[in-house]
């Protein structure tokens, strides 16, 4: 390897130029690190030699300057996202760049490139001849170039970006979590901003009224998730419910923050019904206060409440017996699927591998609500879906959910909503401009 530290503030120790050589050897692609003026402070070993692709263009008179600009812009969009970054260098040709930092400061990039996305065969006429410009007539030398060049692909180029990321994230100093907090809030942007495109297709007029409504059944759905352990579930309602709040303080930020307390909360109390120590919750509760306080920004507050929910999670997974959950989940999951038929105690308990009694006594201790109540909760959230949904006459809409008596499905109904199907969908329709 070829060894060009051309900055006095920066040097590399041997382990860690060890794993940037063996980034090289494992991925096949050529790799640099550059400092903020583009000056080269370590490169592999592709680059020594006067064959390579970057030193046949530099003589066909592509310039240099081109190259820097392109690591530049790709070391923004990577600062800005988070994550190591896919990009051209010039032409066809892609580079994956990662910054280096230090104290949050840009000092330095890992440059993985040249390679290709396809085979040279398979590129396009007219990019391939754009490069037989310039002094010199002789195509062979860019024809060699290209096709030792790299082709990564799918899987290899995923993989490719994960470990530049890491390689800057260990040369940087302290490291780049900060960074991969970025990349953390950009995917819960994403993730609450297709909750509320969802909310809108809803069609439903987004009044305090109905978004409360909404609110209060997410709320009961969220918190039979994280009594049953469900965190990929419960976090999925999680995004539900901020997606709820936004769209109702979006213009006020102190009543979101207020909002947002009142569902940790709610989250809380969960967490210790569902067998979270009393004392760390509420020394978490405690501490909500403070730390709420000093957020001032939307983005922040999002994902602040989420890493709270998953620290939450953690204290229910702590205390919570392993083989209680693992059958009380695949009793739960048969009722899921199988709601519409005629289901008892000793069916379901079949499934799970357990005594009817001692199911029935999991449920109880860990939801906190019998096997028959929360069969009923499945089957009339899937009746409101219903009723929402389309015209359909009362009879079928119960028997759908299976209560082949409808007068039985009305009282079931109003017993787990407080009002029969009909008022329910009345309110709807008021609602609905």
């Amino acid at each position: 390897m070829s060894r060009n530290f051309s900055s006095d503030r920066f040097r590399i120790d041997p382990q860690r130029e060890e794993a940037l050589e063996a980034f090289v050897r494992t991925l096949a692609i050529p790799l640099r690190l550059i400092d903020s003026r583009g000056r080269v402070l370590w490169r592999s070993d592709y680059f020594k030699s006067r064959g390579n692709f970057c030193s046949v263009l530099r003589t066909r008179g592509f310039p240099y300057q081109a190259c820097q600009r392109a690591h530049k812009e790709a070391i923004r969009e990577s600062i800005r996202w988070g994550e190591a970054i896919l990009t051209r260098c010039c032409s066809f040709v892609m580079q994956i760049t990662a910054p280096v930092m230090k104290k949050k400061r840009s000092v330095a990039a890992l440059v993985a490139s040249p390679f290709l996305l396809v085979n040279p065969s398979e590129l396009e006429a007219e990019e391939v001849a754009a490069l037989y410009k310039g002094p010199g007539r002789s195509r062979e030398p860019i024809e060699k170039a290209l096709s030792g060049l790299a082709v990564v692909k799918d899987e290899g180029l995923r993989q490719s970006a994960r470990e530049l990321f890491q390689l800057a994230n260990h040369l940087s100093d302290p490291d780049l979590g900060h960074l991969m907090q970025v990349r953390e809030a950009q995917a819960l942007q994403g993730e609450i901003a297709e909750q509320i495109a969802d909310l809108k297709n809803l069609d439903r007029e987004f009044t305090p009224d109905s978004m409360s409504k909404l609110f209060y059944e997410r709320e009961k759905e969220i918190i039979t998730k994280i009594r049953l352990g469900d965190r990929g579930g419960a976090r999925k309602i999680l995004h539900q419910l901020l997606a709820i709040v936004l769209v109702q303080y979006l213009e006020n930020f102190e009543l979101l923050k207020i909002s947002i307390l009142e569902l940790l909360v709610i989250l809380s109390r969960a967490a210790a019904e569902a067998g979270a120590k009393i004392e760390e919750i509420l020394g978490m509760r405690y501490r909500f206060v403070t730390e709420l306080s000093s957020i001032h920004s939307q983005e922040d507050l999002c994902l602040w409440v989420v890493r709270i929910f998953e620290k939450l999670t953690d204290r229910i997974y702590e205390t919570r017996h392993h083989r209680n959950y693992q059958r009380l989940k695949a009793a739960l999951d048969f009722i899921e699927s199988h709601y519409r038929d005629r289901l008892s105690v000793e069916r379901i308990a079949q499934e799970a591998c357990l005594s009817p009694s001692r199911l029935s006594h999991i449920v109880k201790s860990e939801l906190g609500i019998t096997l028959t109540e929360y069969l009923s909760r499945v089957r009339i959230r899937r009746a409101k879906a219903l009723l929402l949904e389309k015209d359909s006459p009362l009879s079928q809409v119960a028997l759908e959910v299976g209560y082949p008596d409808q007068s039985y499905f009305t009282k079931v109904f109003k017993k787990v909503e407080g009002y029969t199907p009909k008022t329910f969908k009345q309110k709807h329709l008021e609602s609905t401009p």
